[in-house]
């Protein structure tokens, strides 16, 4: 299955420092060649110093990488696998995508070792690598690639990551894997495979950049959490957690009976997610997935402190359409000229947009006119300029560069 996304092209040799390209042939080998070729055409600088690939799981992924090698020899590659394929141009259940930087960026990665053993230890060691006083560029990211290989990893990231905010202009990242359900992941630098590991790029340009999200899901009503423990909501409103959401639920209509079976609740909840609201800077929200419900309370996929303020919010399509135009309109509204971008995107909304998906991402087409890749994530995590920093899900995180 293929669908195109953007109906026009972006004008070969129109691009300064980062492009996209794109192919589904069914040979491995020539896939990875065509998917560099398709970038490459759109740079005006053709010297690459680092690319990701989003290479289809049924793919040969040696294969690949190889004729992705061929072309960029010298390019250090980083190489992340996923069960659809979407750029800018389309959406496919098989292909490779490929992300290149020409040599204007300056990017570096850096591995954190036996992730899922010490989260703190290895994400620690990996900041103890980055040499925090070169600061010789105008723009410092840094963006994360983690294993969902332990329950709640981003969460579990954030209490390393948040020490180091300061040092950075921007802190971006999403966790790899499939929700509800903790397994190892693999990542390939060139062709060193990596399984437990996060891998974290450092990303230095005299580019601009900003950040953007979006949400869209409609708010129903707010909770006062006032009780928790760990990722378990006890008590809301000084009521049950159980309860508070059962009433506002029965009173639109769905059976309470739902709720009380574990299969079907888990079902239900994919529909619903709460909106976290920071206490520091009103109307900012971070966005929460509920995993499960039981009468002992509401398991989340976060963290979240006592008295906070949440919404429940229900998945609304023409909200998240809206969503995405505000957060793509947003951004040119940053930049003068945009080169390209990448997104974190959730992978709940994918599931809930169903075929409306592709139409989401033709607004964001419709909007920048510029190459983006989308990496299909299960938390997502964003410390950045007037953005709620910390662990968040259902969300798009977009990282545009001038």
């Amino acid at each position: 299955m293929i669908s195109k996304i953007s109906e026009s092209k972006v004008l070969a040799n129109s691009l300064r420092s980062i492009s996209v390209g794109f192919s589904n042939n069914e040979k491995p080998y020539m896939a990875g060649i065509e998917a560099v070729k398709e970038a490459m055409e759109l740079l005006m600088i053709k010297d690459i110093s680092f690319a990701i690939a989003v290479i289809s799981k049924d793919y040969e992924y040696k294969k690949v990488i190889e004729g992705i090698k061929q072309i960029i020899p010298k390019a250090t590659l980083i190489s992340l696998f996923s069960d659809n394929i979407t750029t800018y141009s389309f959406m496919s259940n098989k292909g490779v995508a490929v992300l290149l930087f020409t040599s204007e960026i300056n990017v570096n990665y850096h591995i954190a070792k036996g992730f899922s053993l010490s989260v703190k230890k290895s994400l620690s060691e990996l900041f103890s690598e980055i040499d925090l006083e070169k600061k010789s560029y105008k723009n410092d990211i840094l963006i994360f690639f983690i294993p969902g290989s332990i329950p709640l990893p981003g969460q579990n990231s954030i209490s390393v990551i948040e020490n180091y905010i300061k040092d950075f202009n921007c802190i971006v990242g999403g966790v790899f894997g499939t929700l509800n359900l903790v397994e190892y992941q693999t990542f390939i630098i060139d062709e060193k495979v990596l399984t437990d590991h996060a891998i974290a790029l450092r990303i230095q340009t005299n580019n601009n950049y900003t950040v953007s999200q979006s949400y869209g899901f409609h708010p129903v009503r707010p909770f006062v959490v006032s009780s928790v423990k760990g990722d378990m909501i006890i008590s809301l409103d000084d009521g049950s957690a159980f309860y508070s959401l059962a009433n506002v639920l029965t009173k639109r209509g769905i059976d309470d009976g739902i709720l009380k079976d574990p299969i079907k609740a888990q079902r239900l909840l994919s529909k619903y997610q709460f909106a976290v609201a920071n206490k520091e800077k009103p109307g900012l929200f971070r966005s929460i997935v509920p995993l499960a419900i039981t009468e002992r309370g509401i398991k989340v996929n976060s963290f979240i402190e006592k008295d906070s303020t949440i919404w429940l919010m229900e998945f609304s399509k023409e909200e998240i359409f809206e969503g995405v135009d505000k957060m793509s309109s947003r951004v040119l509204n940053s930049l003068k000229s945009i080169s390209g971008g990448i997104i974190f995107e959730n992978v709940v909304r994918k599931y809930l947009l169903g075929e409306d998906y592709v139409k989401e991402k033709r607004i964001i087409w419709d909007n920048l006119k510029v190459p983006f890749i989308v990496l299909e994530t299960i938390e997502e995590i964003v410390y950045s300029e007037n953005t709620y920093g910390g662990s968040h899900s259902g969300s798009i995180l977009g990282l545009f560069f001038e």
